[in-house]
């Protein structure tokens, strides 16, 4: 029997991955550490701290990370014209431990015309660099005492590329490489090669952990940030949030069935191998493709946390880094998780 392993799986959605420090928050508090965390994007800076910092002590440190990101609040008494205040700031000057718009840098503006036809992104994630190095321990991450596996594409060939702390050293490029997303961010270059944020591709890397830990039992806790439900948008700003919640809402369903697909054409098989007679179901046994759809069978057991969507948020929830913002998603994916474990944890005693 092998050893059911615990996986952590954190999507991407800028600000919105607050909410993923609140339930890792809550996870740890009940002592649930994972063996393996995958992520993309955000995902992937919330998943390298979790994985970069000694396992039962990562969410201090993950909430320290969003702490010190969040900017303060305008000084406006009206919440919702405070929160779209706040979005235009950041959206004109940026995060100072994330990232830097281009345009206030000194030459910027001598340079308007070269950088508006050769140029490749608005802002220079520089900061978010420096922050990564503060708070995860790379050497950590190659000790592999928790697996890291993190997704970015290839901008020349539109194909996704998975890189695995058990199969090569993660740097803090490829962290970058996860989440530069266009065109605000610019492609991470790692081996010669131009990457961008992974999520656009697939924004669960739920599938390049199947296919890792195939035929692996695993217990997978994963986050969806966007919500896969919502009521018909009334003006032009809920089109725009709209369009997110479809755009990056996952393809995990689609994995899933292919788990399933996988399982049932695995368990026909065998039906009809028992009734062959035993020396030709045994040569049937011996066989590559038989061992092979063997390997891909998939025991998972998934529970899931879905940020539904806090009343305040707009189109710009995903940039929106202030920090009451942060705390209500923080505050929100802890209070999330409180109540899914507990009843997880009162069916399993029952």
């Amino acid at each position: 029997m092998m050893k059911r392993e615990t996986v952590l799986v954190l999507q991407g959605g800028g600000a919105l991955g607050a909410y993923e420090c609140g339930v890792y928050k809550a996870l740890e508090e009940r002592e649930i550490v994972p063996d393996l965390v995958a992520g993309v994007s955000i995902g992937a800076v919330n998943a390298a701290i979790i994985a970069g910092n000694r396992r039962g002590k990562a969410a201090p440190a993950l909430e320290a990370f969003w702490n010190e990101i969040a900017v303060p609040d305008p000084l406006i008494p009206d919440v919702d014209l405070r929160r779209f205040v706040a979005a235009w700031q950041i959206a004109l000057f940026g995060v100072p431990k994330l990232f830097s718009p281009r345009w206030l840098t000194p030459s910027w503006p001598a340079l308007l015309p070269v950088t508006w036809w050769t140029g490749t992104s608005l802002y220079d994630p520089a900061p978010l660099k420096k922050t990564l190095e503060e708070y995860v321990d790379f050497d950590r991450l190659a000790a592999r005492e928790t697996r890291l596996i993190l997704t970015a594409v290839n901008v020349e060939t539109g194909e996704l590329k998975v890189f695995d702390s058990a199969e090569q050293r993660i740097t803090v490029d490829h962290i970058l490489a996860s989440g530069s997303f266009p065109p605000g961010l610019p492609w991470t270059v790692i081996d010669g090669k131009p990457y961008w944020d992974g999520g656009l591709v697939s924004n669960t890397p739920l599938g390049p952990v199947m296919e890792k830990r195939a035929g692996v039992p695993m217990k997978i806790y994963l986050m969806h940030l966007f919500p896969k439900a919502q009521p018909l948008p009334t003006n032009l700003a809920g089109v725009l949030a709209r369009q997110k919640d479809i755009l990056y809402s996952d393809k995990t369903e689609c994995d899933l069935r292919s788990c399933e697909l996988k399982n049932e054409t695995l368990a026909l098989v065998q039906e009809l191998m028992a009734h062959l007679d035993p020396a030709t179901a045994e040569r049937i046994r011996q066989s590559g493709r038989y061992e092979r759809l063997v390997e891909q069978g998939c025991q998972v057991e998934i529970t899931r946390f879905a940020h539904v969507g806090e009343a305040f948020e707009s189109e710009s929830k995903d940039y929106d880094f202030s920090r009451g913002t942060i705390q209500e998603h923080i505050r929100h994916g802890y209070e999330q998780a409180q109540v899914i474990l507990a009843q997880e944890a009162l069916v399993a005693g029952s």
